[in-house]
């Protein structure tokens, strides 16, 4: 199991973790936020600023470029609010998205400041070199032209106050073995973003990170595709005098502080020609009200030139419930959400903090996807806070009046569980299993308080406390198996000082059940369908590339360059007769369309592997000759001594790339696995360099092909 982590820091919002799905943990801590990288790949363990499992690095979020965040002049006296303008920008929210969205198919992580901007971030260049790459303000602001703001209130509606990652929605893909055509997002999925602003008014954003030759505006594209505004609701327990002024004021200047989007539920497409239809639900907690949202997404496709281009028809409108609306009338709502449910449940459960305790809302899958006529089909369960019931506390249990802080659901991926897990500032800790909150059991301690509980004893101990200390959990998170939780200790009955430099929070680690998971086996790599890959891919790429029956070979001479360069891996590394004897035809027909003399090669595959010798300056020059590699120090051919280098006549050798097996004969245009170190051409350094595309087949390899071809592990950029 992981150690615990100490970190230099205070957790500055409450869900202050999160954990991507590489791996990755984030941590808001005031003006900064962390990272820490799980040490699996080689030369890890003499990383600086590192501990036992991990490298961290420390990162500011609150300093901007003039591009980033120009200085806007004074607005109206209604738009400005003394905690956004003049804040410090303090980390409030931090989430990573879904895999697949980011360079190299990773996650980016999203960064919202008390200043109200929502920012991307992902490392550009070096593993540690975390760059602001896009504030989701600029969208919102370029959507609101004079013409489409008759209020003028141009600068609250830019500003964002919460947000949340929708699950990634994978369209429907015929399983007809045309993968060519199908785009990554068919297999990571597409992300979306859901944000509202301080208008109350929820948008639906598609991210798409843009093509760099083809995009100015920059790394990463945002699409406006729904938005739903909230409308104010009455004051509840509040004496005030109706149509009065300060009803108005206090009606108006309610704000939405939660958000969280509810699982795709898939339907059947609308017609034929789509790749499905899915709805989701997205709860917020406006004021001191639940609102609940429904997201209908029908996917159509528009064909590209090496992968499918899928559009979205998307709706997203207010689902009101009187019933609900009722029920919810007698508690004070004041989040975080949080979605509980899993395959064999037969609903979908929302969990919705209130004061001093949280609320459970059960509905089945009809009315979750609309399909329900009666929307009004809820079952509402009240949950008190209070210590779990021990030998000790029989008699009398402890209720707790701290806000929640966290909210976690995490499924066991060995038996499929459901676990819901609680933290509050008080230190209480809870967790039960989906059945049990559906049934009403007793919530129990989970593995990770038990741990913090040790940690308090030794903090009261060594500032002899007489147990008046108290542990605040900040935030929880899961990755596979793990949950995690970071706290921080605290005296109770006397007043806390504190400077920063004595900030100190502490990271630990807990799997439910019986078995541990060893730290190599929790971070091994996993394919886009979340199975623990142990393969070896090359065949596969192999096979892909190459032309089979009633397949044409692409036009330009990339492609063609390609498809011999993969020939010849083949016959120097694989001993497989099918697999030879399909190079064999794609080398015939290669040699019919280029006129290229390659019945040299064409004989090996009759043979055992064996090397290919660099060809002549007359083959080099002759017909055909473009699909040869020239060394570009001496000009000379280059030629196949084994399948881990190339080197030319000459005795220049360079690196293979471990995806296109082409020769890499220029500095930073590669990027390297983050496990076993294989380096391969990064597509897009190369297109930026070569000035264009590289060809129909070498787009599809790289877009098919996105992880590394012998670990399973995602690519990253060099140290």
């Amino acid at each position: 199991m992981l150690s615990p982590v100490g970190l230099s820091l205070h957790p500055s919002c409450h869900n202050a973790i999160s954990w991507s799905p590489e791996g990755e943990l984030a941590i808001a801590a005031g003006e900064y936020f962390q990272i820490l990288t799980p040490k699996n790949g080689k030369g890890d363990d003499s990383a600086p600023n590192s501990t036992q499992d991990w490298r961290i690095t420390r990162v500011r979020a609150n300093q901007f470029t003039n591009s980033e965040w120009p200085v806007y002049l004074p607005g109206k006296r209604d738009d400005f609010s003394i905690a956004a303008d003049l804040s410090e920008g303090n980390v409030i929210g931090i989430s990573w998205s879904p895999a697949g969205l980011g360079k190299y198919r990773r996650s980016v992580l999203a960064v919202l400041t008390s200043n109200l901007v929502l920012s991307i971030w992902e490392p550009v260049g070096s593993k540690d070199q975390w760059t602001r790459v896009s504030v989701v303000n600029h969208e919102l602001r370029a959507h609101l032209q004079p013409p489409q703001d008759p209020d003028g209130h141009i600068y609250r509606k830019a500003n964002i106050r919460s947000f949340a990652w929708c699950e990634s929605l994978k369209p429907s893909v015929p399983s007809d073995g045309s993968s060519f055509l199908h785009s990554h997002e068919s297999r990571w999925g597409i992300p979306l973003l859901t944000v509202v602003n301080d208008c109350n008014q929820v948008t639906l954003l598609r991210v798409r990170r843009s093509d760099p030759m083809n995009s100015a505006s920059g790394l990463y594209d945002f699409q406006i595709m729904a938005q739903h505004s909230l409308k104010h609701q009455e004051t509840r327990n509040i004496s005030l005098c109706s149509g009065s002024l300060l009803e108005k004021v206090i009606n108006e200047g309610q704000r939405t502080t939660a958000l969280s989007c509810g699982p795709w539920q898939s339907l059947p497409a609308s017609s034929p020609g789509d790749f499905g239809r899915a709805v989701a639900m997205v709860a917020a907690v406006c004021g001191r009200n639940l609102e609940l949202m429904m997201v209908e997404v029908n996917i159509g496709s528009s064909p590209g030139e090496t992968s499918e281009n899928y559009t979205l028809a998307t709706d997203l409108t207010g689902r009101s419930s009187n019933y609900l609306k009722e029920k919810c009338s007698y508690h004070n709502i004041t989040g975080p959400l949080q979605w509980i449910y899993d395959k064999s449940s037969t609903t979908i459960d929302l969990a919705v903090g209130v004061m001093a305790g949280f609320i459970v809302i059960s509905m089945s899958h009809a009315t979750y996807h609309g399909g329900n006529a009666d929307f009004d089909a809820f079952e509402l369960r009240h949950w008190p806070l209070y210590e779990p019931e021990t030998e000790e506390n029989r008699s009398h249990q402890q209720r707790h009046l701290e806000p929640i802080s966290a909210m976690l659901t995490s499924t066991d991926s060995r038996d499929g569980t459901c676990k819901f897990h609680l933290g509050t500032l008080g230190g209480l800790g809870l967790m039960a299993e989906l059945h049990q909150l559906q049934s009403g059991n007793a919530l129990r301690r989970p593995k990770w308080k038990l741990i913090t509980e040790e940690y308090q004893e030794d903090y009261d101990l060594e500032n002899d406390l007489g147990e008046m200390s108290v542990s605040r959990i900040w935030g929880l998170a899961a990755y596979r198996n793990v949950t995690a939780a970071i706290f921080t200790s605290h005296p109770t009955d006397i007043i806390e000082y504190r400077i920063t430099s004595d900030d100190r929070s502490l990271l630990v680690f807990s799997e439910e059940g019986e078995h541990t998971t060893d730290p190599q086996a929790l971070f091994a790599p996993q394919t886009p369908d979340c199975q623990t890959a142990n393969w070896n891919q090359t065949r596969e790429l192999i096979r892909f590339v190459l032309p089979g029956d009633g397949d044409d070979i692409g036009t330009d001479m990339e492609s063609q360059r390609l498809v011999y360069a993969v020939a010849c891996r083949a016959i120097v590394g694989e001993e497989d007769k099918s697999l030879r004897a399909h190079v064999q035809h794609a080398l015939e027909h290669l040699a019919l369309v280029t006129g290229a003399d390659l019945s040299e090669e064409i004989s090996k595959c009759k043979d055992r592997p064996s090397p290919v010798p660099a060809k002549s300056e007359d083959q080099l020059n002759g017909k055909g000759g473009h699909i040869y590699e020239r060394c570009e120090v001496c000009d000379a051919a280059i030629g196949w001594p084994s399948i881990e280098f190339a080197q030319c006549g000459n005795g220049h050798r360079w690196v293979r790339c471990g995806l296109s097996f082409l020769a890499i004969q220029q500095p930073g245009v590669s990027k390297y696995c983050s496990l076993c170190r294989m380096e391969a051409l990064d597509e897009e350094r190369v297109a930026c360099v070569s000035g264009g595309k590289q060809g129909r087949t070498f787009n599809a390899l790289f877009e098919t092909f996105d992880v590394c071809s012998h670990c399973a592990a995602k690519f990253q950029a060099s140290y």
